[in-house]
């Protein structure tokens, strides 16, 4: 990374992770007030990690056809509230049943709810238009009072077993090659890693997952044993940042020569590149 300070960023660097241009950032800048550049002794203006995450949030808002002047002033909890709350207006109809049936603790509705939103969706579809939304709709409420955190836990269980049931029920194709699916220290959410599994499963790989929480070296032993071809780990918001780009970096290190590392979910989104490591886009598995 070209910086002269270190854990700061240049304008270049900015643009490559944003896919903002840096005649958008400068604008932003003067009109809005954000980002607020160090500036160098030299005059260069460098960027924090704090700011890449919420330029790739604007970026994201922008896209989604909200309003710069309304993206850049927001926090990142506004923003996410934002694109939250245009996925739940586009998928209104299927949502909002599945939201008061988890309200109400109906486990069996929620089942049912699901098993009807996947007719005529294909499985990507299913995903991101459904339970992707779903469970930004539920962690929202949960985060403003709404919801408790046993709603939270419920939804959770029920879609646990329905992934993991759609995943055991398609046979893999040896020809089609074999990923390890893992989370890394400290990262405990496990839905996305479900997610991801399913749809490696769907395109016929064989799918080996070790699960959360795993150590760095733990993961890169496995891949060696079951000599897969790809390690793929998801994160979460929680886990974007600094120190799971250096885990990164550690295990890219340690995997089996020719094994591809690609990185997905929320935080991938939010985690500086790392040279090599590749990146999913949603969830357009690699």
């Amino acid at each position: 990374m070209s910086t002269e300070t270190s854990g700061l960023m240049s304008i270049g660097d900015i643009c490559s992770e944003t896919g903002l241009s840096p005649d958008v950032i400068r604008v932003w800048e003067r009109r809005y007030g954000f980002p607020v550049p160090v500036r160098l002794p030299s005059g260069h203006r460098r960027y924090r990690e704090d700011d890449l995450r919420r330029l790739r949030l604007i970026a994201e808002a922008v896209a989604e056809g909200h309003r710069p002047s309304l993206a850049v002033r927001a926090d990142e909890p506004t923003l996410r509230r934002l694109m939250t709350k245009q996925d739940a207006e586009r998928h209104a109809g299927i949502l909002d049943p599945l939201f008061e049936a988890v309200r109400a603790l109906d486990s069996d509705g929620i089942r049912s709810r699901l098993q009807e939103a996947q007719k005529g969706r294909s499985l990507r579809d299913f995903l991101q238009q459904v339970v992707a939304p779903l469970l930004d709709r539920v962690g929202m409420a949960w985060a403003d009072g709404t919801l408790d955190v046993y709603h939270e836990h419920m939804l959770t269980e029920v879609l646990e077993d329905l992934l993991r049931q759609m995943r055991l029920d398609l046979p893999p194709l040896p020809q089609r090659g074999s990923v390890l699916l893992a989370t890394l220290p400290g990262e405990r959410h496990r839905l996305g890693l479900l997610m991801v599994a399913l749809l490696y499963a769907a395109s016929g790989l064989r799918v080996e997952l070790l699960g959360i929480d795993v150590p760095v070296a733990s993961v890169a032993h496995a891949a060696r044993v079951l000599k897969v071809d790809r390690v793929a780990v998801s994160l979460s918001i929680q886990s974007a940042g600094e120190t799971t780009r250096r885990l990164l970096m550690d295990l890219q290190e340690r995997l089996p020569e020719g094994c591809r590392l690609i990185i997905g979910g929320q935080g991938a989104a939010r985690t500086r590149r790392v040279d090599g490591v590749e990146r999913m886009a949603g969830l357009d598995i690699l």
